[in-house]
């Protein structure tokens, strides 16, 4: 059965063909889904899978409770990457369906609970690496190439080696949006303060980048109110206008989780008023247009042309940057 199954989405999901519908006639829209997935909840289990779970013998590294919450994890990202009306949105609705049956199938079984659910863990971090877009320093250079940054009382720099520095960290975490698109971030080694992010399309297309300074862990465990370093700035830089505009929630939520040092996740109790605080603080957030032809010396400095912030409400959860 685990054979067929696995053979069908790998059909599926790896040659994708038209689009996936709905009964009602709409697209699948996986991202949406996403938005909606919530972890099984030990204290009060609703159904015969969740209670086998929650009531497992096994500890330690089999704790089937914490492997349900991280596959769960990883099936959202999944979704998020799958798209809207997709074969591979499809194929990965139909094989997650296939798993729960799998594992109410199992009864209260813990050895095949944890055998099912494993295969599905291996299988899910397959299928998100493969439908996540990959980041190319080709990419980075066509997008960021030429442009100069200067901050205050310092020598000009490339800002294509600037966003290298911020990024120099491997494999780069990364995160699927909502909206589509990848952001993908990273730091400078023994100096996670410096750090850089890129944001990509589903095509692997630079759509904005950032350097970022002086936020990482600005509040940390035990502390209220948050503590930025005088020099702290995300400033942010697009071709396009409308790249601030999709994208600034999940830049607020990213930074959110870099003030909370990228390890809290909101949803679990305790962490609410951190995570609230982090959501709420006023960023050092600035925009420059990389078309800017505003030259100092032959070098065109793009902190020249600054951009306006578009008035955008909202932030994704820093829960979903957790590491």
């Amino acid at each position: 059965m685990h054979r067929t199954l696995l053979g069908i989405f790998f059909a599926v999901a790896f040659w994708p063909i038209g689009h996936a519908m709905a009964e009602d006639g709409t697209p699948l829209n996986c991202p949406a889904i996403a938005a909606k997935m919530t972890y099984r909840e030990c204290g009060n289990p609703q159904t015969p899978v969740g209670k086998a779970i929650c009531n497992s013998k096994l500890r330690g590294f089999d704790y089937l409770p914490l492997a349900d919450g991280s596959i769960i994890g990883a099936y959202v990202k999944a979704l998020r990457a799958a798209g809207i009306g997709t074969a591979d949105c499809k194929a990965l609705l139909e094989w997650h369906a296939g798993y729960e049956k799998q594992l109410a199938a199992c009864g209260t079984n813990d050895q095949c609970l944890l055998k099912n659910m494993d295969t599905y863990s291996r299988t899910l971090t397959k299928i998100e690496d493969r439908l996540q877009t990959p980041l190319s320093d080709a990419a980075l250079q066509r997008f960021a190439g030429g442009a100069w940054l200067q901050s205050p009382g310092e020598k000009p720099t490339l800002l294509l080696e600037r966003i290298r520095r911020g990024l120099s960290l491997y494999p780069l975490p990364r995160m699927a949006l909502p909206n589509g698109n990848t952001l993908y971030w990273g730091f400078q080694p023994h100096n996670a303060t410096l750090q850089s992010l890129v944001i990509v399309d589903r095509q692997g297309t630079v759509q904005l980048v950032g350097a970022v300074d002086g936020i990482y862990l600005g509040l940390p465990e035990g502390k209220a109110v948050p503590q930025l370093e005088p020099d702290a700035q995300i400033a942010l830089f697009v071709r396009d206008a409308q790249a601030l505009q999709q994208n600034l929630p999940a830049i607020r939520g990213w930074a959110a989780a870099s003030l909370l040092g990228f390890n809290v996740e909101c949803n679990k109790p305790g962490a609410a008023a951190r995570c609230f605080a982090a959501e709420t603080i006023a960023l050092p957030l600035r925009a420059y247009d990389l078309r800017c032809r505003q030259k100092v010396h032959g070098k065109v400095l793009v902190n020249r042309c600054p951009l306006p912030l578009p008035k955008v409400s909202g932030i994704l959860s820093p829960g979903m940057f957790w590491q």
